[in-house]
């Protein structure tokens, strides 16, 4: 007798909400993984390639926690071009379980709308109108979300009570994980941005601020890099990032990779893959904006990031803002991602002082 399918994905964050509800809005059973943590970390770490990417292991980890808990249907987004080993995910993931004596399906998924909404239909059997709706959802839940932890990053610096802003965000990030249809969504909104509005927050105008770039999936996955946007934001700083998801989906129908390729020219003449020129683009960005220091994040082996940073540290030492880079895999410890942010952190501030005189 044929299983009944239950779904489960690779954890990305808050993001990773969003997804859920994607799959429950189509009556399709789900079990998410883990939050991203050490344990699940090492697990996958175990069982994968050496020198592949960090993301990579940090995926079959979630997936392995899935697994214990019921799931058997894999669903993972990759690329079928590009010049990022993200293209090769799924089908080695697939082939490293299978070997471990896991028993799960891969439905792997291009990034082209038309391939993952032929697969989404097949493998859910509801109509168009029914899938349109739960993506929908899905998205407005992406970008609400990605709302939310910009009010966080701004109100964290300037909270009166220490700590309020991420009680809020965390009991926000419950509620949403309740949500079954789009009225429920609109109504948990409401409640979100209401709590919001109660933290009480002292009236500075002029910040130290810091712009995050790098690799998306470790720039947005607090799990993955250390929640380095709290770590900031209570030593009073104010974080901005412009690589999330909602950007990354916009790319596929505006030419922002041309227009952003116009505008690094003097540094670099032609694509390195992944994110590589968006991390230049917004380092400029953000030295345009009077920024107060950069901090690039990356998964140790992503030659992409790798290739970008000297370029990274050229803009710093011709402008002088400060700059921080930090590589994260399976090795690396908290204590000392740690020690480095509270060095950068001096740094910014005085940098911060010596503007303003």
């Amino acid at each position: 007798m044929e299983r009944e399918p239950i779904v489960t994905f690779a954890n990305w964050g808050n993001y990773t909400i969003a997804f859920k509800v994607l799959f429950e809005s189509l009556g399709i059973r789900v079990v998410l993984p883990e939050k991203t943590n050490p344990q699940a970390i090492l697990e996958g770490a175990k069982i994968s390639p050496e020198m592949f990417c960090f993301p990579f292991k940090v995926n079959l980890g979630n997936y392995l926690s899935a697994i214990r808990n019921g799931a058997n249907t894999i669903f993972m987004v990759t690329a079928t071009g590009g010049s990022c080993r993200l293209r090769y995910y799924a089908v080695t993931q697939d082939k490293i379980l299978k070997e471990s004596g896991e028993k799960v399906n891969f439905i792997i998924l291009d990034q082209g709308v038309r391939d993952i909404f032929l697969k989404v239909k097949k493998f859910s059997q509801k109509s168009i109108w029914q899938i349109l709706r739960a993506a929908k959802l899905c998205l407005e839940m992406l970008f609400f979300i990605e709302k939310i932890e910009k009010k966080a990053a701004f109100l964290r610096p300037r909270e009166i009570k220490k700590g309020k802003t991420d009680l809020v965000f965390s009991e926000a990030i419950k509620k949403l994980e309740k949500v079954k249809k789009e009225k429920d969504f609109k109504k948990v909104q409401k409640e979100i941005l209401e709590e919001f509005s109660k933290i009480e927050i002292q009236k500075i105008s002029n910040l130290p601020k810091v712009g995050i770039v790098g690799e998306i999936y470790t720039v947005c996955d607090p799990g993955v890099n250390f929640e380095i946007e709290k770590k900031l934001g209570r030593e009073g700083i104010e974080v901005h990032k412009e690589i999330t998801l909602s950007y990354h989906l916009s790319k596929k129908f505006l030419f922002v990779d041309w227009r952003i390729q116009r505008k690094i020219k003097k540094y670099l003449g032609s694509t390195v893959g992944g994110h590589g020129r968006d991390a230049i683009y917004e380092m400029l960005k953000y030295v345009k904006k009077g920024f107060d220091g950069v901090i690039q994040l990356l998964p140790a082996f992503c030659m992409p990031e790798t290739t970008v940073r000297p370029i990274l540290e050229k803009i710093h030492q011709e402008t002088g803002i400060p700059f921080l880079s930090l590589s994260f895999d399976e090795e690396v410890a908290e204590a000392g991602i740690d020690t480095r942010l509270e060095a950068f952190v001096d740094v910014v501030k005085n940098y911060h002082e010596s503007k303003k005189s």
